[in-house]
């Protein structure tokens, strides 16, 4: 029992945070803010899930907010260009996906350190952004595309961000590459000498990464209805919250995709709280810090009385 408390810990902590929050606001527990809730935490929550998969190698991707953005634009330019809807979010998908891929390369066969690596990608991502949408945003997108948004109902980017939790966790849990993953996070020689291609497991992890950022790039086109270069800002950051927030490790080897989402709809549930009773954005991003800062300090004091960390 203790493990599962542990290992599901997260969902523990949203469900406990949610009664508390609901049982002190009245427009809290709203069936429309809580909609409201699920829906905005949505894009965030798809982009963890690929940012996850980066944590888990003991990497980080600094690019992913500016993937979004350049995925978003150009998906945007495409449809707006005459192409099909599909097609559009197929083509946003791919850039996102081949940007991945690049970091990938760099950090396993260009042996560059991650955080070098994606943030070069951070910085070209967003001025090839500018670049294809000439600094102005991207108008006319087709009015279907709002479907995969919370524009039009909020069950549906809901539904799309269960759905990848799932099919994430279960690649986590069952198949080969989930576990080289893990593997490679928790000791990279090890899996090295047990055969596991460390190589190709970055490059994939990375790719998935760009793949998940180009998705929710062109989910946050869908929710503002324009392609815009500046778009997903410090989204980066909020993504590496939400994967630390629910449980995962920056040292690698720890953490899950359902972890992931709920960290996401933690910083939302509260964000959302402080709104409602109108807290000052500053200090909202006060309280997130402090959050993670104590999370990750946590997570170093119980590595270190196990004996997985040497104190010093």
């Amino acid at each position: 029992m203790k493990q599962f408390i542990a290992k599901h810990s997260p969902l523990f902590i949203l469900a406990a945070l949610c009664i508390c929050l609901a049982m002190y606001s009245e427009n809290f527990r709203t069936s429309g803010n809580l909609q409201t809730v699920a829906g905005r935490a949505s894009i965030i929550g798809v982009i963890a899930i690929g940012q996850l998969l980066v944590i888990l190698t003991a990497g980080i991707d600094l690019s992913v907010g500016s993937v979004a953005a350049l995925a978003g634009v150009v998906g945007s330019y495409a449809m707006v260009s005459g192409m099909p809807m599909p097609l559009g979010i197929l083509i946003g998908c791919a850039v996102g996906a081949a940007s991945g891929a690049i970091n990938g390369l760099l950090v396993s066969k260009g042996r560059i350190p991650p955080f070098i690596a994606t943030l070069g990608m951070m910085m070209a991502a967003r001025g090839l952004a500018l670049l294809v949408s000439g600094g102005n945003s991207i108008y006319g997108l087709p009015e279907s595309l709002a479907w995969i948004s919370e524009t039009k109902h909020w069950s549906i980017p809901v539904a799309i961000v269960a759905t990848l939790c799932v099919g994430f966790a279960l690649m986590l849990t069952f198949t080969r590459f989930g576990r080289s993953i893990y593997a490679v996070g928790g000791n990279r020689q090890a899996a090295r000498l047990s055969g596991i291609p460390v190589d190709g497991v970055l490059l994939r992890a990375y790719t998935l990464c760009g793949l998940m950022a180009g998705f929710g790039g062109m989910m946050l086109a869908a929710k503002t209805g324009i392609g815009t270069p500046t778009a997903a800002e410090m989204y980066e950051l909020h993504t590496i919250a939400a994967c630390v927030i629910g449980g995962a490790s920056l040292m690698g080897g720890e953490g899950g995709a359902v972890a992931a989402v709920a960290g996401a709809l933690i910083m939302y549930v509260l964000q959302n709280f402080c709104n409602l009773e109108n807290i000052d954005t500053s200090w909202q991003q006060v309280l997130i810090g402090v959050l993670i800062v104590a999370l990750v300090f946590y997570d170093n004091l119980r590595k270190r009385k196990a004996g997985l960390l040497k104190a010093d």
